[in-house]
C-alpha cells in the first residue's frame, strides 16, 4: 500500500477534513445548548456572602427584596458576627435571632445591619413587649415610595432541643428606606384565623400586593405535608396593606376561614418559598418540604392564583447525601439578578449536630447557583 492509497486524494482529504470541521461545530454548539441548561453554581455570590470577619459570617433564611436604589436586602434568619479562622467560630460567639445583609447596586459588597454592637450584637427586628422571650424570624415583602413593607414571623421556645420552638403569629411592619426605620407594626391576625403562614412570598403588581403562604395540617411542622395559599391587599391612602381578599380556589373571598390550597403544586412546598412575576409568567420555586430532601422545584401559571404547571426538578442538593448530618431547606428565588437567562436561586445548609455550625462554618452558609430559566418556563 502506497501513501496515496492511505492517505486519500488532495480532493478526498480536503472533503474529510470539511466534514470533520462541521461535525466539530455541531458538536461544539451542542455542547454549548447543553451547557446553558445546567445549573451551575454562582461563585460570586458565594463569595460575597460567605465573610469570615467583618460581617455576618454564617445564617440562614437569605430572602430579599429589591431596593428602589438598585440595592437589595437580604434578610437572614439565625445569623452570626465574629471572626472566623481556619473555617472555625469562636463556639462563644453570640448568635442573633435575625440580621439584614444590605448589598451594593453593583453587586461588590455589603453591609451588616443589626442592633447593639459588633463584639455584643443583638437581632436587627424584635417583637415588640416580648412576655415570652420571643423573637422574629423573616418573611418576605416588597418596597414602594421609599418604605418597605415586610412580614415578620413571630416565635418562642417553649421546649429544650434544636427543635423546641414553637410558631406564635405574623406581623407586618413597614420600614422607612433608607433609613431602615420601623414606622409602623401590627399584628397580622389572618395567620391565626386560618393557620397559614402568610408572608413567606410576596409579589408586588402595581394594582394589588399577592401574599403568599404555607399551611400544614398536622402538628408536626417540618415533616407534614404543606399546601401553598394566596391572598391579596391594596395600598390604601394611609399608605398600609388593606382590603384583604383571599383565593378559595376558584374566586376572591373576604372570608380567610375560606381560604383553600393553589391546584397543580405538586410538591409539599417548604416554610419559605418564592413567587415572582417574569414577563407574562409568575414562578413559583419550592423545596420540597421534609428533613433532609434536596429536591427544588418550579411551576408557572399565567395568574397569580394559578393553577401552576410545568413542574420542574430544576435542582437536587447533595451536601445531606455527603453527610448524614447535614441538611438543606428553603430554597429561595432572586429574581433581581437574573444575567444572562439565568435566575439567581440559594438554599439554606445546617447541621443536625449544632456544635458543628461552630466547628465548620461552611455547614451553616447559604449556597448560591444558577439556573437557567428556559428550564423553568413552559
Amino acid at each position: 500500500m502506497n501513501i496515496k492509497s492511505l492517505c486519500g486524494t488532495p480532493s478526498q482529504t480536503l472533503t474529510t477534513r470539511v466534514i470533520l470541521s462541521i461535525v466539530i461545530i455541531v458538536l461544539m454548539a451542542a455542547c454549548e445548548r447543553q451547557s446553558d441548561q445546567q445549573v451551575v453554581r454562582d461563585e460570586h455570590f458565594n463569595s460575597l456572602f460567605h465573610l469570615d470577619s467583618g460581617g455576618v459570617t454564617g445564617a440562614d433564611g437569605t430572602i430579599s427584596i429589591a431596593l428602589p436604589d438598585g440595592r437589595s436586602v437580604f434578610m437572614m434568619g439565625d445569623s452570626f458576627l465574629g471572626k472566623v479562622e481556619n473555617n472555625r467560630r469562636d463556639p462563644n460567639t453570640h448568635m442573633m435571632n435575625n440580621s439584614f445583609i444590605v448589598v451594593n447596586d453593583d453587586q461588590t459588597d455589603t453591609r451588616a445591619l443589626y442592633q447593639g454592637t459588633y463584639d455584643q450584637p443583638r437581632s436587627f427586628l424584635v417583637p415588640p413587649d416580648s412576655t415570652k422571650a420571643e423573637w422574629y424570624w423573616p418573611g418576605h415583602g416588597f418596597a414602594r415610595d421609599s418604605v418597605i413593607h415586610l412580614f415578620m414571623s413571630e416565635f418562642w421556645k417553649p421546649r429544650e432541643g434544636q427543635w423546641g420552638f414553637e410558631f406564635l403569629g405574623t406581623d407586618y411592619l413597614r420600614l422607612s428606606y433608607p433609613g431602615f426605620e420601623v414606622l409602623s407594626r401590627e399584628d397580622f391576625s389572618f395567620t391565626n384565623i386560618n393557620q397559614v403562614h402568610w408572608g413567606h412570598a410576596v409579589v408586588d403588581d402595581g394594582d394589588y400586593v399577592y401574599i403568599y403562604g404555607s399551611r400544614v395540617e398536622e402538628k408536626d411542622q417540618i415533616m407534614s405535608e404543606a399546601s401553598a395559599h394566596v391572598m391579596r391587599a391594596q395600598i390604601k391612602q394611609n399608605g398600609a396593606l388593606g382590603d384583604f381578599m383571599f383565593f378559595n380556589g376558584s374566586r376572591w373571598v373576604e372570608d380567610p376561614k375560606q381560604t383553600r390550597p393553589m391546584k397543580g403544586i405538586g410538591a409539599s412546598v417548604s416554610e419559605q418559598f418564592s413567587v415572582f412575576q417574569y414577563k407574562d409568567q409568575y414562578v413559583l420555586l419550592t423545596q420540597q418540604r421534609g428533613m433532609q430532601n434536596g429536591k427544588i422545584f418550579t411551576y408557572v401559571s399565567r395568574k397569580p392564583t394559578g393553577p401552576w404547571g410545568n413542574e420542574t426538578m430544576i435542582h437536587e442538593t447533595t451536601e445531606q447525601k455527603k453527610d448524614s448530618t447535614m441538611f438543606t431547606y428553603n430554597a429561595m428565588a432572586h429574581p433581581q439578578y437574573i444575567k444572562d437567562g439565568r435566575l439567581l436561586v440559594c438554599y439554606n445548609l445546617n447541621s443536625l449536630h449544632p456544635p458543628d455550625i461552630m466547628k465548620d462554618v461552611r455547614k451553616y452558609r447559604p449556597r448560591f447557583l444558577r439556573v437557567p430559566m428556559e428550564m423553568i418556563l413552559e
